[in-house]
C-alpha cells in the first residue's frame, strides 16, 4: 500500500497498486492543485478516533471562539 499527502491541504490518496504513487507525485493534488509528498503513515497507526477531523479543525475553532485561522495560515485572502 502507497500513498501520497499534499503539502497544503493534507489530502491523502492511498493505492493498492505497486508503482502508482510515483504517477502520483507527478500530478498535483485533485483538491487543491498542490505539490504532493510521500505519505509516511500507515493506516491504522494514528490515535482510534479524532476529536476533530484534522482538515476541519480551524473551522471548529472558529464555532467555538478560539482564533486558530489567522495562526494557522489557511484562511482565505
Amino acid at each position: 500500500m502507497e500513498a501520497v499527502r499534499c503539502t497544503q491541504c493534507g489530502e491523502t490518496r492511498w493505492s493498492l497498486l505497486p508503482g502508482s504513487r510515483s504517477h502520483a507525485l507527478d500530478a498535483p493534488c485533485e483538491l487543491c492543485g498542490g505539490k504532493t509528498v510521500v505519505e509516511r503513515r500507515r493506516p491504522g497507526a494514528g490515535p482510534e478516533t479524532l476529536d476533530v477531523e484534522r482538515r476541519r479543525t480551524a473551522i471548529a475553532d472558529r464555532i467555538a471562539g478560539r482564533d486558530a485561522v489567522k495562526s494557522s495560515g489557511l484562511a482565505a485572502r
